[in-house]
């Protein structure tokens, strides 16, 4: 059946089409016909949605509440559903009723993240765990998780989303990095833990899981895979070896914050300058009910795409359209010769921005100071340079900034926002508070 919001996004795809005809520059995947539509939209096409790429069931049975501390005694005071043995996972209940505690199931994460009012919430159990062995299709703790998030496919106010944390923990064969890939069917474990098998049989090096990753099939066959660096560190994954034009459009997320603590622009400068071409997320993290429900703790990942199916959002990930913002409800929409964040242009030497932020009415601390258009830096490997920047008032609710930079060398261009709340005693710290995905130039 065809309902007005599916004709609405097919008339704007089909503006889209109509539209790329007369616009500059070509993206970088011509073959993918709809994306490059997509990517050509007007601004007013896509909206910001809001949701959490990392998360921990209790399938995570290792450390989370359950535990005094990690793979350590079980907290006594989390109510186990009746009939749970705390020693042993198989015993663990698969009905989302017997949780009403601090952890549960993803059943649980999905129904909490959607009363908390986030639109989309992403599952990353660690595959190394007791719960997920055998790494088989058939796992009855993988079935569970596919299950909890496939009754969510015909929701039109929530995408419930697939996922596993890869932890390659060691620095043999390949280095050391966690991933997570996000709507896969299937899944497959990095490392052992706990009497399993020893290395080398339970190793799967970095590389391996690339070639892996290249193959994953999305989950009831719909949308897209995609993964992220998850808090990366400076030189992990081999120092961000094992790089070829295939595993860049898989990996295009990067954990730019957890829990918005912390902020990683080192290590992500240092992928951005490697060649990876990844998007900013944030994420919780979490391993138990509290970030969710907290009003603390708003969701951390901002996407942007026309609709809120799970085919448009992890498209839209793919895709790079993602940013992080310190100030909830600030919306980030920007493009650069009519083409949106994320986008890879054909090499031109002038760019034309049209950026656009709006931050909550009737809430001043979060309104907009200064925007900087930032590119890689022309001498220093992690780093970047202000090629444009304009400074504002911090009186109104909606900034929009159009200018043109000329650059014959820059690789990819991002912005950084100041807000009021980013000024201490007359200094901008370096952070600002809004962090863009970039676009890349084609050079």
């Amino acid at each position: 059946m065809l309902t007005v919001k599916n004709l609405l996004y097919t008339l704007i795809l089909i503006f889209g089409i109509i539209n790329c005809q007369n616009t500059s520059g070509t993206a970088s995947n011509d073959n993918r016909t709809e994306t490059v539509d997509e990517q050509k939209l007007p601004l007013s096409a896509f909206n910001v949605y809001r949701g959490n790429t990392h998360a921990h069931t209790i399938i995570t049975w290792t450390h989370g509440p359950q535990r005094e501390k990690f793979e350590g005694p079980f907290n006594m005071d989390w109510q186990a559903p009746p009939g749970t043995n705390l020693e042993d996972h198989t015993t663990l209940s698969m009905d989302p009723d017997d949780y009403n505690d601090q952890q549960g199931l993803p059943a649980n994460h999905f129904k909490l993240a959607k009363e908390n009012g986030y639109d989309f919430y992403v599952t990353t159990d660690h595959s190394q765990e007791p719960t997920l062995q055998p790494a088989v299709a058939d796992n009855p703790f993988w079935i569970n998780t596919l299950e909890a998030a496939a009754a969510y496919d015909d929701d039109p106010e929530f995408v419930a989303l697939t996922g596993f944390e890869f932890s390659r923990n060691t620095d043999e064969d390949g280095s050391r990095g966690h991933i997570n890939p996000i709507n896969m069917a299937e899944y497959v474990n990095a490392d052992h833990r706990g009497g399993r098998p020893a290395w080398p049989e339970a190793n799967w090096s970095i590389p391996q899981f690339y070639d892996w990753l290249k193959t994953a099939k999305p989950a009831g066959g719909e949308g897209t895979v995609v993964a992220s660096f998850n808090h990366p560190g400076e030189n992990q994954y081999g120092d961000w070896d094992h790089i070829d034009d295939e595993i860049v459009e898989k990996i295009t997320l990067f954990e730019l914050h957890t829990n918005y603590r912390g902020f990683r622009l080192k290590p992500y400068l240092r992928a951005l300058n490697k060649g990876w071409k990844v998007s900013p997320v944030g994420s919780h993290d979490n391993h138990s009910y509290d970030n969710i429900v907290s009003a603390e703790d708003p969701p951390p990942t901002l996407v942007l795409a026309p609709e809120l199916t799970k085919e448009a959002i992890t498209r839209a990930m793919s895709e790079r359209r993602t940013y992080v913002s310190w100030n909830e409800g600030t919306e980030l929409k920007y493009s650069v010769n009519d083409h949106i964040m994320g986008s890879t242009l054909d090499g031109t030497d002038s760019f034309n921005f049209q950026i656009e932020v709006k931050t909550p009415a009737g809430e001043p601390d979060k309104r907009v100071r200064r925007i900087q258009i930032l590119r890689d830096h022309p001498e220093e490997e992690d780093d970047v340079e202000v090629v444009a920047e304009a400074m504002f008032n911090g009186y109104v609710d909606k900034i929009v900034w159009n200018p043109t930079v000329v650059d014959s060398t820059a690789k990819y261009f991002l912005l950084r926002i100041h807000h009021n709340n980013d000024i201490t005693d007359e200094e901008f710290n370096r952070r600002g508070s809004t962090f863009s995905g970039p676009v890349w130039t084609g050079k």
